[in-house]
């Protein structure tokens, strides 16, 4: 009994210490976790390191008028070095060794660092001449980055001693020698970014793919990030010179030109840098997300979230059809030899007469987007110069096309009427100097009585010249002004603003200018230079009822989700050409008879006349000094009753202006096409020439 009780006793003793022991611990564990509790923040902060850096938004897409994708994007994925993040030089020079032989095993080739040094021949060079300064364009010695960063590093900038140079480099880094080289070239590149010599980010390694990836985060090398972004992708082979390219902001230029650091960019965002990319930035570039990395002390990335998400780009929606483009380009490629035996370029205009939309411009020569940067020395080389957006940028001389103008001034200001007529006798005098038409030229022919829709189907240079002598160059330049020729169009994108001839441009130029002038002016020679793109939009006026459009380019702008229409194109009217119904009728009337009383332009547009399409036109032919062939001008419209599209070709070195007709008939063909397949009997072919 005795015994039972001890036991007893002893049990519940142990029992308390026991409950004493776990309060104990529970006080502990309280005043730890709760009333002394360390913040997660501060616990984060004490064992990890959070970085905060920006995430390129998504580029948004460009389309054609029915929504085809032209430019769209690709996700990539870029090896990105941060030194400061892998510890010192000896871990530096370790993560690369070990990120170079992961390349090496995996068939990637590293960027290029730009290291200035080089082992060949068994010794050191320096890549440049100038390794260490160089005289700029105003002639001031300029410290190079590689002299920068000798100067941040203590490195001895031996002119005569790239040897010394190059040691000093290996050694700071405990790199044993030239063996090395390729280790020293990627740390260079870091070390510009490290001591902020260059801001712009360099990629170890671009356009990686999922299995390299796996393998850099297997070995969890430090200060080595793996980023997402996207570039470019083109989904047609067309409209280069619309589309235009993107590149990085240069550290040059970013705080100047286009104001990228005032505008929130960040110093290696990617811009537009010609074409729509350019034009339409503000809403092609997206807005850029916050991405926060938290890494561990020894620079092992734990986990990467989102502070703000990146947006997307709005997509730019284009006036150009991709259809009536492709056959644009096609029709240049195709013919543009057959006429000037590949002895120069060419260019079309094709615009819609009601608003002034460009449904397409192509230049021939040109390239392709996909291949351009691999293609660029050879493109910049090429003497056809397939860069060059001759559509906008060419400027010509418009040769007869400008008869148009002339016409229209001597009808406006009552000078004639529809109906007077000019004796064509071939040739006049006029102050002591002999003008001819260009049918006595050729056979010494005349035209005889012509009245104004006579002498535009003819193209008689004797009716124009003597409108010209009694208008004069004063009212001739009123107004091709007043449709748009020798002004700027209005259109996004780079153009040419072109000359009219006279007494104002001559003595710019330091020339002279004689009334003779006058008559070579009013037949659309002279000085006259213009672009396909305002001969289009001249055309596209004088049928259309006078109303000259500002030329556009941009259709609409959406969301990059098509959620909300941010933006819409209102047709703009720059100017009005004050011309009769009756008046512009015959100008319509004569550019009706060219089609039919030229054989070369009939036979052209035979399909579309079958077919029920009426189109009327203009050639021209514009001799330029010291050229043996003329460059070719063709102009139309159409359908003759009711006036949609209006089209202009310009051949360089093509001789006739009627020779060019085959490139404007295979656009219309394009264009009407859906009619011409409903108009065409399917058990009847129609011939060639016609009915």
């Amino acid at each position: 009994m005795i015994k039972q009780k001890a036991f007893r006793f002893r049990g519940r003793f142990i029992a308390c210490i026991a409950a004493a022991v776990t309060l104990l611990f529970l006080g502990i564990l309280y005043d730890a976790q709760i009333r002394n509790a360390i913040d997660i923040d501060e616990s984060t902060a004490a064992n990890t390191v959070v970085t905060q850096a920006a995430v390129e938004a998504a580029r948004g897409e460009i389309t054609d008028r029915n929504g085809n994708v032209l430019v769209a994007n690709e996700t990539v994925y870029q090896v990105v070095l941060d030194v400061d993040a892998m510890g010192d030089y000896a871990r530096q020079t370790d993560t690369v060794r070990r990120l170079l032989e992961l390349c090496q095993r995996s068939g990637i080739t590293p960027g290029e660092g730009g290291l200035p040094v080089t082992w060949s021949g068994g010794e050191w060079h320096y890549v440049s001449d100038e390794p260490f300064s160089y005289l700029d364009e105003e002639g001031v010695a300029t410290q190079t980055r590689f002299a920068r960063l000798c100067e941040e590093m203590e490195w001895p900038m031996a002119a005569d001693d790239p040897a010394k140079t190059a040691e000093a480099m290996l050694a700071t880094f405990g790199l044993e020698g030239h063996e090395d080289a390729d280790v020293l070239d990627v740390l260079y590149a870091c070390y510009l970014r490290e001591r902020e010599i260059l801001f712009t980010t360099w990629y170890f390694a671009e356009n990686v793919d999922i299995g390299f990836i796996t393998r850099v985060k297997e070995e969890r090398l430090p200060g080595v990030e793996i980023r997402t972004s996207t570039r470019r992708v083109y989904e047609t082979p067309y409209a280069a010179h619309l589309l235009g390219q993107v590149g990085a902001i240069s550290a040059e230029n970013w705080e100047t030109g286009e104001n990228y650091k005032e505008r929130g960019y960040a110093m290696d965002a990617v811009v537009g840098i010609s074409g729509a990319e350019y034009a339409f930035e503000d809403y092609l570039q997206g807005t850029a997300g916050v991405a926060r990395q938290i890494t561990g002390l020894d620079g092992t990335l734990l986990s990467q979230d989102y502070a703000e998400l990146p947006v997307a780009g709005d997509t730019v929606s284009l006036t150009i059809d991709i259809d009536l483009q492709a056959a644009a380009e096609q029709a240049l490629a195709q013919h543009t030899e057959e006429i000037n035996g590949g002895e120069g370029g060419s260019a079309v205009v094709v615009m819609d007469v009601r608003d002034g939309s460009v449904l397409a411009a192509a230049s021939w020569p040109t390239f392709d987007l996909a291949t351009y940067r691999e293609d660029y020395q050879e493109l910049v080389q090429d003497e056809k110069k397939p860069l060059y957006n001759r559509a906008f940028l060419g400027t010509y001389a418009p040769g007869s096309t400008y008869k148009i103008v002339t016409a229209t001034a001597a009808l406006d200001t009552g000078l004639i009427t529809p109906y007077d007529t000019i004796r064509c006798d071939g040739k006049m005098e006029y102050l002591d100097t002999t003008f001819r038409c260009w049918i006595y030229r050729q056979s010494g022919g005349r035209h005889g009585e012509e009245n104004v829709s006579d002498a535009i189907r003819d193209s008689c240079n004797i009716f124009f010249y003597t409108m010209g002598i009694q208008l004069g160059i004063d009212t001739l330049t009123e107004y091709a002004r007043a449709y748009g020729l020798g002004l700027p169009t209005g259109i996004e994108l780079s153009e040419s603003t072109g000359v009219n001839a006279g007494p104002e441009y001559s003595e710019r130029i330091g020339t002279i200018w004689y009334p003779g002038n006058t008559l070579s002016s009013a037949i659309g020679q002279s000085d006259n230079q213009f672009t396909p793109l305002q001969i289009c939009n001249y055309i596209a006026t004088v049928v259309n009822g006078g109303h000259r459009y500002t030329a556009h380019l941009l259709r609409s702008v959406s969301s990059y989700d098509g959620s909300e229409t941010v933006f819409r194109y209102e047709p703009e009217i720059q100017n009005t050409v004050p011309l009769s119904d009756t008046d512009r009728a015959a100008i319509i009337q004569g550019m009706d008879e060219v089609v039919e009383s030229t054989a070369t332009v009939r036979e052209a547009f035979s399909t579309l006349t079958a077919g029920g399409i009426q189109v009327g036109a203009k050639t021209g032919s514009a001799q330029v000094s010291g050229q043996e062939n003329a460059n070719g001008l063709f102009v139309c419209f159409a359908p003759l009753d009711d006036p949609q599209i209006a089209v202009c070709v310009a051949v360089e070195k093509g001789g006739s202006g009627a020779a060019t007709s085959v490139i404007a008939a295979d656009i219309l063909q394009q264009y009407f096409a859906d009619r011409l397949s409903v108009a065409a009997p399917e058990d009847e072919e129609i011939p060639v020439g016609g009915r």
